[in-house]
């Protein structure tokens, strides 16, 4: 199954502006080994297969190797002569090997690419003879912007934004071809590839899964945001044994930097809010915990359920394109008193408010939100699918799709 769509990544300039030697790492799926095969020059490519076997592509020439020594005397040769030397799947090579290699530096340029957060960090402890001399550099998911230039290309501008969120997750992007929907095919694949791509993230860590893990990934996907409820629902379930956030953080922040949760500042305080990463597993687990999928459910039942989750993830999607649009961070502001959709600020201080309204919009939403936003002086976006006429006001910024599109062509 292929879409023929090709995202056109912009980590890839950053990366060749960088120079030297260089460690992409990240999530399993995020798409390391396809932006290095189609957006990166190189002489010599090693995958290090997980049988121990390792794979070489030089030019047309490719030919299995049976063991480290050989890539290792390869690898310094080639560096030797000013080539551009890549070793994919990294963390599977014997660490005792990375002396060898880092005694050519720095001659030629490495690119070394691996998934496990715990050889990154042995890679750029202070031991590792790699430290100083590899430059880590963080391959998340792919970025709002490049994905949505990607898709006016080949959809209407309000499907590209509906696309947008899920795709940034590059192991959906061929779910796009074939004569169902995208979000049937979604649906039915994910209760299958999303436990397989989160037991490979563990794995690839060399830790069992255990309960807790998957007890706070199921309940942040279920919607859960802050901690201390978090930690009061383990402890009740005999999870933890104290009903204190402090036993829950470690574990979140391993989860972040494993790349399945990302942490959002709320606005104003040192307190950070958690949530999936990933749109697909978000929707799986989300949509696990409402339908049980140990049992059979159709499309058709999920439905409703879906079309809410997919004006959600618009939504933050929209905040993940203005930060990166303007250089800020996003933000949380969700209390009793106060909600916003998109709060972007630039060193702690609001530079854009935004509201989304995904679904119907009035000239009422519109005044409501400035009533809410009265006292942010900033940029103010309201972002809908279908615009509304409403009275020239300079204080707000009305923007649909087409508008995306504009702005994401004159950005670039």
């Amino acid at each position: 199954m292929g879409s023929g769509i090709v995202v056109h990544r912009s980590e890839a300039e950053e990366i060749k502006s960088i120079g030297g030697w260089i460690l992409i790492f990240g999530r399993r799926k995020v798409g390391k080994t396809f932006l290095i095969r189609n957006f990166l020059d190189y002489d010599v490519y090693f995958y290090v297969r997980t049988d121990g076997s390792i794979r070489e592509e030089k030019g047309e020439h490719e030919s299995i190797l049976n063991g480290f020594e050989d890539m290792v005397e390869r690898a310094k040769a080639g560096l030797k002569r000013g080539e551009t030397v890549v070793i994919d799947e990294f963390q599977r090579l014997n660490p005792s090997v990375w002396e060898e290699i880092a005694s050519v530096h720095p001659n030629g340029r490495l690119i070394l690419s691996g998934s496990s957060m715990k050889v990154v960090s042995k890679v750029i402890s202070r031991n590792s003879p790699l430290l100083g001399i590899v430059y880590p550099y963080e391959l998340g998911l792919i970025r709002p912007g490049d994905v949505l230039r990607s898709l006016f290309g080949n959809f209407s501008p309000d499907r590209a934004v509906e696309l947008a969120p899920y795709l940034r997750d590059p192991w959906t992007i061929p779910l796009l071809s074939g004569s169902e929907d995208f979000f049937v095919n979604l649906t039915r694949i994910m209760r299958y590839a999303v436990p397989g791509l989160v037991g490979e993230i563990f794995t690839e860590e060399e830790r069992e899964m255990s309960r807790t893990y998957r007890s706070i990934i199921s309940l942040v996907g279920e919607g859960y945001e802050r901690y201390e409820e978090m930690a009061s629902i383990l402890y009740t379930r005999g999870i933890i044994k104290r009903p204190e956030s402090a036993l829950v953080l470690p574990y979140m922040k391993n989860l972040q930097k494993m790349g399945i949760l990302r942490a959002n500042k709320i606005y104003g305080k040192k307190k950070y809010r958690y949530y999936m990463a990933s749109e697909p597993m978000w929707l799986y687990f989300y949509l696990n915990s409402r339908y049980d999928f140990s049992r059979e459910v159709s499309y058709e039942e999920m439905k409703p359920t879906v079309e809410r989750m997919k004006s959600m993830a618009v939504e933050r999607f929209a905040a993940d394109l203005f930060a990166e649009i303007r250089d800020g961070r996003v933000e949380i502001l969700k209390n009793a008193e106060k909600e916003i959709d998109i709060l972007i600020t630039s060193r702690d201080r609001p530079i854009l408010v935004g509201e989304v309204k995904w679904g119907k919009a009035t000239k009422c939403d519109v005044s409501e939100f400035l009533k809410k936003t009265e006292d942010f002086y900033c940029e103010k976006v309201f972002f809908t699918k279908n615009r509304i006429a409403y009275p020239k006001d300079p204080g707000v910024k009305l923007m649909g799709p087409d508008d995306l599109k504009e702005l994401l062509s004159y950005d670039s």
